[in-house]
């Protein structure tokens, strides 16, 4: 068995790598039997994506954050930006809404927090693990709730609160900060819905 990757074009910029091109994996496997001779070729053509079709999307992914430890009530999508002392914990929480089949998996690849000014980023959670090189997100809470949400299509993980230092000094530290999280909806019909550290 053979794989197949292609390279991309990148540009990279002052803050940030970007790229254009899509990217292409393929596994290629050959069986013949002894003795007999095969004759192989390939093709590469640049992928096309067809023709779009216009469709009401069912699913929606929903990060949020909860006012306390046990999760019982969160604050409102247009709260005005928190201001919490530094140290302290953040319950994080993100979560399938709309799933129309309750085996569906929510596999959380990373998530990261970014000032307002997107001069930095730092990780909070990558695989589904807490950042291995931050020791306060090495005492972070990932946790499964309990029903009545189904527990594969929650997860929640606690942070301790900081500040981004734009160039290593204490300066606008009044700038917000935003998280984001990049998702997965997984069907274990398909294959293994495995992640880090949920679940465990």
């Amino acid at each position: 068995m053979v794989e197949v990757i292609n390279m991309v074009q990148t540009l990279s910029l002052n803050y940030g790598t970007i790229t254009r091109d899509s990217s292409v994996r393929l596994l290629v496997e050959c069986r013949f039997l002894p003795g007999t001779a095969l004759s192989v070729s390939y093709l590469v053509k640049t992928p096309t994506l067809g023709p779009e079709v216009p469709a009401q999307g069912v699913f929606g992914v929903q990060l949020r954050i909860a006012k306390d430890a046990q999760y019982s009530s969160y604050y409102p999508q247009n709260h005005p930006p928190l201001q919490m002392l530094l140290g302290k914990p953040l319950y994080l929480e993100v979560r399938l809404l709309n799933s129309p089949d309750p085996s569906l998996v929510l596999l959380v690849h990373f998530c990261v927090a970014y000032p307002l000014s997107g001069k930095a980023v730092w990780l909070l959670l990558y695989n589904g693990c807490p950042n291995p090189y931050d020791p306060a997100l090495q005492q972070g809470v990932v946790s499964d709730p309990r029903p009545p949400t189904p527990q594969a299509q929650t997860r929640r993980f606690t942070i301790s609160t900081f500040q981004f230092l734009p160039d290593g000094e204490f300066r606008d530290l009044s700038e917000e900060n935003n998280f984001m999280c990049s998702t997965e909806i997984c069907s274990p019909h398909d294959g293994p819905c495995v992640e880090g550290c949920f679940g465990q």
